[in-house]
């Protein structure tokens, strides 16, 4: 079950992931409440255990950004949230990145759109629009695939969330209390995963 926060922006956020060890943390570098700046990201990366995964989270921008920031940065995967091309997620992985792509799902077709990228990424990341009130549990019970999810994860809702069975979650606003990471909600989400998957 791979886990993954996302969101990471302060010192204190690595130093909860290192204790907790989830599988990666994310870095955002679109815009965002939790954007992060190369230099802090960097920084941030050098204190984290080398057995965590970095991913980049990246929506809508250039190659040439995205390359430089991931190449620097010296990324484990990127993470794209926009509306990329198929030929921008290839030449990605052709410069030695794992890819995960995200796609909104508003509605059962969106899940069928998704596969077009099965055999091109890495992980498929099932996600809500943000500030939708969607059911993505019930839209992802459609998927015939293997996928990530996304959306509305927290420690009271998880094993909802579990019980698809997911290549892995990605939580962010759910483990946060007033928008900053809290460790207490990283812990519960992690205990619950010991508890239910023996993870």
């Amino acid at each position: 079950m791979i886990v993954k926060f996302c969101g990471i922006r302060r010192e204190e956020d690595v130093e909860y992931c290192n204790i907790l060890n989830p599988t990666m943390i994310g870095l955002i570098f679109a815009d965002s409440p939790r954007k992060v700046e190369k230099d802090t990201a960097k920084r941030l990366l050098a204190m984290k255990n080398p057995s965590i995964k970095s991913v980049g989270v990246f929506k809508n921008q250039t190659l040439s950004e995205v390359l430089s920031i991931s190449k620097d940065l010296k990324l484990d995967f990127i993470q794209l949230h926009g509306n990329e091309s198929i030929e921008f997620i290839t030449y990605l992985k052709s410069q030695g990145f794992k890819i995960i792509k995200a796609v909104e799902v508003e509605k059962v077709n969106d899940i069928e759109r998704s596969k077009i990228y099965k055999d091109i990424v890495d992980f498929i990341l099932l996600d809500r629009p943000k500030g939708k009130e969607i059911d993505i549990v019930q839209l992802a019970k459609n998927a015939d695939f293997d996928f990530i999810i996304a959306g509305g994860i927290t420690p009271e809702n998880v094993e909802r969330y579990l019980a698809l069975n997911p290549l892995g979650i990605d939580i962010s606003s759910g483990i946060e209390t007033n928008g900053f990471k809290d460790f207490n909600k990283m812990r519960a989400i992690v205990e619950k995963l010991t508890k239910i998957q023996g993870w």
